[in-house]
């Protein structure tokens, strides 16, 4: 009875031409060809994204039993000695072929792994850049704030010694000193709704409450006993204006 070709049905694998009756020895090789054929199809299913039209575990089943069938059918028409040796050596090389398919597949995740590895040695240059930036920054940022804060000292400095030789600030007014924020920065106290204290008149006319937010902006020591004419005599003291007002 003549052996039957597979149920096997894969794009651009054609099956064999039907085998004699039985088998010759071209039989048996084209049944092996196809059952290479399917099994490689079947293996690179999982591996290789370019394989569009894969195989299944089915059809590497059918190619395998064919195969089989068209030996044990040419073993009985004695078309060739039955050699268990020849078999044995198709077994080893096709396990072989197996391990060279595993050998480029490590291959490849091998190469992929090197790409990846040397992203992220670029990244990892690239983080040290961003943290190199970022500590010359903050190096200027110190060096402006200290250059800030000297400059605030200055200008304090300048504006008391200016204010020295303004007398009753009537012809001449007083430089009105900022206040410091915590920040590093100034305001001046017209901002919070206090008068610009210009000359002495000024000093003499602030409320209590005035006075009192004078004292804590200027960070002047005082304590709440104080009398108004001591908390008067300290902040002119501060503005650089000699005491008593005239």
């Amino acid at each position: 009875m003549p052996v039957q070709l597979p149920p096997i049905h894969i794009p651009n694998i054609p099956l064999p031409p039907q085998p004699a009756d039985p088998p010759n020895l071209q039989d048996v090789h084209q049944a092996q060809l196809l059952c290479e054929r399917v099994e490689n199809r079947v293996r690179f299913r999982a591996t290789d994204v370019l394989v569009q039209q894969a195989a299944t575990n089915d059809d590497a089943a059918n190619a395998r039993l064919y195969f089989h069938r068209v030996v044990a059918a040419a073993n009985q028409g004695q078309v060739g000695p039955a050699d268990p040796q020849h078999f044995i050596q198709q077994v080893v090389q096709q396990l072989n072929n197996i391990n060279q398919q595993f050998d480029a597949i490590d291959e490849r995740f091998n190469a992929i792994d090197q790409r990846f590895n040397a992203i992220d040695q670029r990244f990892n240059a690239m983080d040290e850049q961003f943290n190199n930036v970022n500590d010359h920054l903050g190096r200027v940022d110190d060096r402006l704030n200290r250059m800030e804060r000297r400059q605030i000292d200055m200008t304090e400095t300048l504006c008391k010694t200016y204010n020295q030789g303004c007398a009753d600030g009537s012809e001449c007014q007083y430089k009105v000193i900022p206040f410091r924020l915590p920040d590093g920065g100034t305001e001046l106290p017209q901002t919070v709704g206090l008068p610009a204290l210009r000359d002495a008149q000024l000093i003499v006319n602030l409320t209590d409450a005035e006075l009192n937010l004078y004292l804590n902006r200027y960070d002047i020591p005082r304590v709440g006993n104080l009398r108004r004419e001591t908390k008067l005599r300290r902040l002119t003291v501060f503005l650089g204006i000699p005491w008593p007002l005239p």
